[in-house]
């Protein structure tokens, strides 16, 4: 399932859930409640318990350096913020190697404009489909 995809189906149950736990005024003049069926709370219900199992979702990020010494990729990590302040970056180290990780792309097409923009500063930059922190995309 795609990024994209996930963040649709989350908004849609997103506004189920408020339109059925609140009240909507027409006009002022009366109330409106939204019952629903017990087989959509009870997939709602499975919905819920399945996202909260999984922590991580599959996105495309770029990894900018993969290198042995720890001072470089330090230094990648370092130019690519002062270069684009803002956009997430992350490191790993998959021993002996140390690998550079920045932004979250729903699919590897909306990726490639950037990629083509880093490999000047970063001829090694490759897309990557990486196992990526729901947390990390809600705060990012």
């Amino acid at each position: 399932m795609t990024l994209h995809r996930v963040k649709y189906i989350y908004l849609f149950f997103f506004l189920v859930f408020l339109v059925s736990m609140s009240d909507i005024e027409l006009n002022g003049q009366s109330n409106v409640k939204v019952k629903t069926s017990v087989s959509v709370d009870r997939f709602m219900e499975k919905f819920v318990s399945n996202g909260k199992a999984n922590e991580t979702i599959k996105a495309w990020r770029i990894q900018i350096i993969t290198t042995d010494d720890r001072r470089e990729m330090e230094s990648a990590k370092s130019n690519f913020s002062m270069m684009y302040p803002g956009m997430n970056v992350d490191w790993k180290h998959v021993a002996p190697y140390y690998q550079v990780r920045v932004g979250y792309f729903e699919n590897k097409n909306k990726l490639m404009p950037f990629l083509l923009e880093l490999k000047k500063t970063f001829p090694s930059a490759t897309p990557v489909y990486d196992n990526v922190s729901k947390r990390a995309l809600v705060s990012n």
